[in-house]
């Protein structure tokens, strides 16, 4: 069976609601506030006019037809909810290495055609630079940090425009979910200039992000399937390396398919191994 990271997500959620899904400092959300957050994300993204613009069969294999969104965050439930309620838009989120300089950071929003970017605080100096030269990038949602920085001009706070969001989900728009649309994951550079890399939804999940049985390597003949397995979830995991890293959400995406919860470390701009033991 073909598979949507939104359908997937939807489902675990109504079958697994008070279970917890993101572990981070203080906060403690559930698998049904994360589904309400990443409903709102993907309602007020469509409303900013994200979404998909063309479908898979009127496009070549390497083009994309839908809108692209910019995760430039540090590891946080913000960066998980941003894939998947972008995912519920059908719009594509794209990793952003947030150790980049202004002119790299330029390339990779220019190179990607990015419309929407979603930005912690530390990184609003960095952007700040380049905003000018990106008129396509036209939705800004700002994170909060402990840096102190102001809102970028432009930008809206994150938790203010998803508390104002409407967290109904339309039939309309579930119905539009497609296991043609896009995963994209971007190179970091280092044999040459970062690539943006697509699969369709129905081709990394069995590939990479949990679509397998564990031991078998089975694939799930169907959502029920999977959903039953899920309810018996409720394995922590514990993601070190930064999510703008492929095998770190992959590792989460992992956890999401089997019911788990994601367990994140306090300090999360380096590696601090005593607050991970901790």
């Amino acid at each position: 069976m073909d598979f949507n990271l939104a359908d997937i997500h939807e489902a675990i959620a109504a079958a697994a609601p008070d279970r917890e899904c993101i572990v981070h400092d203080e906060r403690r959300l559930t698998w049904a506030q994360i589904n309400d957050r990443s409903r709102r994300l993907g309602n007020l993204l469509r409303a900013y006019g994200l979404g998909t613009v063309r479908e898979r069969d009127g496009l070549a294999g390497w083009e994309s037809g839908q809108d692209h969104l910019a995760l430039y965050l540090h590891n946080g439930s913000e960066y998980l909810e941003g894939m998947i309620g972008a995912y519920k838009a059908r719009s594509v989120p794209f990793n952003v290495n947030y150790r980049y300089v202004a002119e790299e950071l330029e390339y990779l929003l220019g190179d990607s055609a990015a419309k929407g970017i979603i930005f912690h605080s530390a990184f609003a100096p960095t952007l700040a630079e380049v905003r000018d030269r990106l008129p396509g990038l036209t939705v800004l949602l700002q994170v909060a940090d402990d840096s102190g920085n102001d809102l970028l001009d432009g930008a809206e706070w994150y938790e203010d425009v998803l508390a104002a969001a409407s967290p109904e989900l339309s039939d309309e728009v579930r119905s539009a979910w497609s296991s043609d649309d896009l995963y994209v994951l971007y190179t970091g550079g280092t044999t040459g200039m970062p690539k943006g890399v697509m699969w369709r939804q129905a081709d990394i999940w069995p590939a990479a992000l949990g679509g397998r049985k564990l031991g078998t390597a089975d694939e799930w003949s169907d959502l029920d399937e999977l959903v039953a397995n899920a309810v018996n979830g409720g394995v922590r995991l514990m993601p070190l390396a930064p999510f703008m890293h492929g095998a770190a959400h992959w590792m989460a995406f992992n956890a999401f398919g089997g019911g788990n919860t994601i367990v994140l470390p306090n300090v999360v701009d380096r590696l601090d191994p005593v607050d991970a033991l901790t």
